[in-house]
């Protein structure tokens, strides 16, 4: 009798156990399983710009990585009550390689932007095989076609820099947010293209 009542309890022991493992084994596979969705979710944000918005009155920049288009793309979410000017410029870099305040060549009063918006802004830098060439643009409306005239390319390449914004970069809304930079670095000509609020771009203008 005591032998019956060990052997069934140690069956109810083992099956337990087996229970227990079980359990464990599903729990650790479930936990890799959502951990590698977490990470392909997260690499499909980053890919086209998801914004986690954490501050409602801030502006978000994200770059996009997987651009369906050719250039640089961002995804910009702009608060309601901002007003941005798009600025250009086609200019002389001094010899440090940073302009501190570029004088804007075309600029673009951001009207549907006051609103609030949820826009992607590209931009390129090309020849078409006669002109060197800036195009920015959304995804309804060119916004520049500029054409750099005379411009001479240098012997070796050239040099640029473009807004960090991986996954994701915020702005308080009275900041300039310069977005991109290039140049010759022989001639030391080149564009900047940056948003500034109407308030700098005014204050700005009454200095000169």
């Amino acid at each position: 009798m005591t032998n019956r009542r060990r052997l069934t309890f140690s069956l109810a022991t083992l099956m337990l156990l087996v229970v227990i493992v079980a359990q464990g084994i599903s729990q650790y596979v479930m936990m890799r399983e959502l951990a590698a969705a977490r990470a392909e979710v997260e690499e499909i944000r980053r890919k086209y710009g998801h914004i986690r918005v954490e501050d409602e009155q801030k502006v978000y920049i994200a770059s996009i990585t997987e651009n369906e288009n050719v250039g640089t793309a961002y995804r910009l979410r702009i608060p309601p009550g901002c007003h941005y000017m798009l600025n250009l410029a086609d200019t002389t870099f001094p010899a440090n390689g940073y302009l501190e305040d570029p004088r804007p060549t075309k600029t673009l009063s951001m009207n549907t932007w006051k609103k609030g918006a949820d826009v992607v802004l590209s931009y390129m830098i090309y020849n078409d095989g006669k002109k060197q060439k800036v195009r920015v643009w959304t995804e309804t409306a060119t916004l520049f076609d500029y054409h750099l005239k005379n411009w001479v390319d240098s012997v070796g390449p050239s040099e640029g820099s473009s807004l960090e914004a991986i996954p994701q970069k915020a702005f308080s809304p009275n900041e300039t947010i310069r977005l991109m930079s290039w140049k010759n670095p022989e001639t030391r000509r080149g564009v900047i293209l940056w948003m500034e609020p109407l308030a700098a771009w005014e204050a700005r203008r009454s200095r000169k």
